[in-house]
């Protein structure tokens, strides 16, 4: 091969390699992936990598674990959920958020430096720099942000009312636009 073919070959091996955010590290029962790239549908299987935009959905009984490759952020996505994973990247680091159409998901996420990590849903947009996490979002009730650890900031898209979130605490955001805040009951959990 010539210099110049291994050359290209490399660069496009980086650049295919840099635009991958995340792996999955653990699937159980039914779970798909999109790929942004393709729009095809695969199953999606541990180990799988996964890159800006992609599209994970669970059927009933499918659980999903993913894990960013840059600070080992993982996310825990239940069954029937539809959800997007987005991430920048940006130097060595990478921004990351998640678009949660509907399911459950938790989330233990790493301190992020100055960065944020973002939670959107139809209803929430939910700001995180470091915490453990649970989220449900349902489009037709709204979502509950059961915070575990640390603390996150949740905005009703509706209202554009926001409401820290600190451990313990369970944040109600309805569809309707109503925000509150209670301590987490066992029910919750």
């Amino acid at each position: 091969m010539s210099k110049l073919t291994c050359t290209l070959l490399l660069s496009l091996t980086i650049t295919l390699a840099s635009s991958k955010v995340a792996v999955a590290i653990k699937v159980k029962g039914e779970a798909s992936v999109t790929y942004k790239e393709s729009n095809l549908v695969q199953p999606l299987k541990s180990g799988s990598s996964l890159s800006d935009q992609d599209k994970v959905t669970t059927g009933e009984n499918g659980f999903v674990a993913l894990m960013y490759i840059d600070d080992k952020t993982v996310l825990k996505i239940l069954g029937n959920s539809d959800l997007d994973i987005l991430g920048k990247r940006s130097a060595a680091m990478i921004n990351k958020s998640i678009n949660i159409e509907y399911g459950k998901v938790s989330a233990a996420v790493t301190y992020q430096k100055g960065k944020e990590f973002r939670v959107s849903t139809p209803t929430s947009v939910a700001s995180v720099k470091g915490t453990s996490f649970a989220i449900d979002s349902d489009p037709s009730a709204g979502d509950s942000f059961i915070l575990l650890e640390g603390l996150i900031e949740v905005t009703n898209v509706v209202t554009g009312e926001s409401t820290n979130v600190k451990k313990g605490e369970t944040a109600i955001s309805s569809n309707n636009g109503i925000l509150s805040v209670n301590q987490t009951t066992q029910e919750d959990l």
